[in-house]
């Protein structure tokens, strides 16, 4: 399993595609933090110009804990599209090239084959929310340094800059899951297609349907859109509750595990019955 392992992260490092998602991560967060660096106070007077009537601030609104919660907002948007241009090729790119003939006819079951391919997908989307995460607060502590955060919903909560590393890897944490649902979709699609391009227009076009039908159909699709996996998307944020919804937290955490094991399940099925002559 291992060399297989091995064999798929090599082809993966290959792949000119796999660099993208990388290199779009380091500019975004490159240019935002550029960005605030300049322009962060006028920023910051602007948005809290309707608080400093009611309250005082003083110390570093700006930190690398606001910027890497601000920057996990902004980029959990755009990191499944980075995903599935990666993980929606992994099998419908070699079956478009003809490879995943040769691919199956290797002394390796197709068990074996289907979970190492699982598993670069897997590596592929931790690291890329890896990089995410120590990029921003790294840059946004060299920059900015370290402060308590202010963190303004439904209600104005601030944190402690000693309390928010637990409730950043617990953040992570719950972001990566989300994306790994983004990740078993694609590879469901991709085990279903022939196309490299399909997989990855059909996980856009699906969350992209999902959102919309989240925002304009609530009144009538009320009763399931809590479980549609899209709504979770932005769970992360209940880790910087004033109070930690611990039911709530588990609920999303049940769902979208769900969502995992029915997409690779159903990935499973019918890449372990591929007709490989057709």
């Amino acid at each position: 399993m291992l060399k297989l392992i091995q064999i798929e992260l090599f082809k993966l490092a290959k792949h000119p595609r796999t660099f993208i998602g990388f290199g779009a991560v380091v500019f975004i967060v490159l240019a935002f933090q550029t960005m605030m660096y300049f322009k962060g106070e006028d920023l910051s007077n602007m948005l809290l110009s309707n608080l400093q009537s009611a309250f005082e601030f003083t110390g570093n609104i700006i930190n690398a804990n606001i910027l890497t919660y601000v920057t996990l907002n902004a980029l959990i948007i755009h990191i499944p599209i980075l995903i599935c241009l990666v993980t929606g090729d992994l099998i419908s790119g070699e079956a478009s090239s003809g490879t995943i003939r040769l691919l199956l006819q290797k002394p390796y079951s197709r068990t074996r084959i289907y979970v190492a391919k699982v598993i670069t997908a897997v590596i592929y989307t931790l690291m890329l929310l890896a990089v995410m995460g120590l990029l921003s607060f790294s840059l946004g502590y060299l920059l900015f340094g370290n402060g308590d955060m202010l963190v303004v919903s439904d209600n104005i909560v601030v944190i402690d800059a000693s309390d928010t590393a637990w409730r950043f890897a617990g953040a992570f944490l719950m972001g990566a899951l989300a994306m790994l649902v983004v990740m078993s979709l694609s590879i469901l699609l991709s085990a279903y297609s022939s196309n490299s391009i399909v997989p990855i227009v059909g996980t856009i076009a699906i969350i992209i349907v999902l959102n919309v039908l989240s925002v304009l159909g609530y009144s009538l699709f009320k009763d399931i859109i809590p479980y549609l996996f899209t709504n979770h998307f932005n769970k992360w944020q209940l880790f910087f509750s004033y109070e930690l919804k611990t039911t709530e937290i588990i609920k999303s955490i049940a769902i979208q595990l769900s969502y995992v094991a029915v997409f690779l399940t159903a990935g499973y099925v019918h890449f372990k019955n591929k007709d490989i002559l057709n």
